[in-house]
């Protein structure tokens, strides 16, 4: 994976906000849409960039055997925590690795049933990455298994304030609760802007977060950045299918509606071996 481009963004995920769903980090359509798309038999499931384990821990109550993969330490400390309240039969199902999924050798040769990418993964892979993590995902897989991944719709308007000079317009993401610190729990308000190279299709966001006494005062603020590859349908694809998956369904972030340029939910199968 690439280094950061500042300090900040090697430690951009923080669990207690990702867990709180501060900013736009947390979405219950998309846990249902990975519960939907992998009901019936229980099978054998990689979850990349697992994180805290919003959707792994669904997957493994629903009776899936599930292996997390995520390169943060901060986030799968949490995960284990949360892990370690489980009842022994789901505990004994559920499992996880600390890297980069890039890097990583899978425990067993094309022994997955099914590997998700969710929570808009990937686009923190540049298109080089990108054609990586197929191939990747491709040896992790049983021929016939499911790829799932879902990524964001960035509307022209809010790319094209990206790309234009300062100033620029802030973005406002509302008020989250229930944030632990290690002062107590606090409320989270989440601002920033971003930055476009449309040539690059490169996305950078500049968030800061500030967090809220329960007297109504802002005991500190928090920068973090994220730099994002804002990645065509059509290249998703494209990246898909070269390393030997075909697309299978796809709608965009409402249900019911069509992809349109960018974004969406997408399910690709592993074809087989030739």
């Amino acid at each position: 994976m690439r280094e950061p481009q500042v300090p900040w963004e090697r430690d951009f995920y923080d669990p207690a906000l990702y867990d709180a769903g501060a900013g736009d980090s947390g979405s219950n359509a998309t846990v249902e849409y990975y519960r939907t798309q992998l009901a019936g038999a229980p099978r054998y499931v990689a979850d990349i960039g697992c994180g805290t384990g919003r959707i792994a821990l669904q997957l493994a109550g629903d009776g899936h055997r599930i292996l997390g993969v995520d390169v943060s330490l901060a986030m799968l400390a949490r995960l284990q925590s949360k892990a370690e309240r489980l009842p022994r039969e789901q505990r004994a199902r559920f499992d996880w690795r600390q890297g980069s999924f890039l890097d990583m050798e899978a425990p067993e040769a094309s022994a997955f049933d099914a590997l998700i990418a969710p929570d808009d993964f990937v686009p923190h892979l540049d298109p080089q990455e990108l054609e990586r993590f197929f191939l990747r995902a491709h040896g992790w897989l049983r021929p016939g298994g499911a790829l799932l991944t879902d990524t964001r719709e960035r509307s022209a308007a809010r790319l094209q304030a990206a790309a234009a000079g300062f100033p620029k317009p802030m973005l406002t993401y509302g008020l989250a609760d229930g944030v632990e610190t290690q002062d107590g729990v606090r409320h989270a308000a989440m601002m920033g802007w971003e930055e476009y190279d449309a040539d690059s299709r490169r996305l950078v966001s500049h968030q800061l977060f500030s967090y809220i006494r329960p007297d109504g005062a802002e005991e500190r603020r928090v920068w973090k950045t994220v730099c994002q590859y804002n990645h065509t349908n059509a290249a998703l694809i494209g990246a898909a299918q070269r390393a030997g998956f075909a697309l299978e369904a796809a709608r965009g972030r409402e249900p019911g509606a069509e992809p349109g340029e960018q974004g969406g939910f997408f399910r690709f199968v592993r074809e087989q071996d030739t």
